[in-house]
């Protein structure tokens, strides 16, 4: 969802058209997921009555609310804010899988650290995620 939003910036406008773009029924367990960068704009954005759009929590270990709803951080959220840039994504993330195959590795690597009287371990493991029903999902992107 762009509608509301400028080229570089998020406003109140295109968050509440994503939140509005999320069917109701999928609402009871949505979250906000975002980057560092889109919260500190967010915690500057203010409603038409000048009540900020961040609700900042006061117990420690819960997340701060962004138009009623958990607001998550992620350092692998996208953060570059520029024109047609996703930037935060709003759903229910009970409808995002991830799956692992059956078989992980261990590589024991005794050679390459025998001067050191240490033992080297690699791990392997496949792994894959996606959402599964993607009507749980509202992408915000720039304009």
């Amino acid at each position: 969802v762009s509608t509301g939003n400028t080229a570089t910036a998020i406003t109140h406008d295109g968050l509440l058209n994503a939140k509005y773009s999320l069917k109701a029924q999928y609402w009871r367990g949505a979250n906000w997921l975002a980057s560092r960068d889109f919260v500190a704009k967010c915690a500057k954005l203010k409603d038409n009555h000048g009540k900020p759009l961040l609700a900042l929590s006061d117990t420690p270990g819960m997340p701060d609310t962004l138009l009623s709803w958990p607001l998550r951080v992620s350092e692998f959220a996208p953060n570059t804010f520029t024109a047609s840039q996703y930037v935060a994504v709003l759903g229910d993330f009970s409808y995002y899988w991830i799956a692992d195959a059956l078989d992980m590795e261990i590589q024991r690597l005794d050679e390459l650290h025998a001067r050191t009287n240490q033992v080297g371990l690699i791990g392997r493991l496949k792994t894959d995620s996606m959402p599964v029903l993607e009507e749980c999902f509202s992408r915000v992107k720039l304009g």
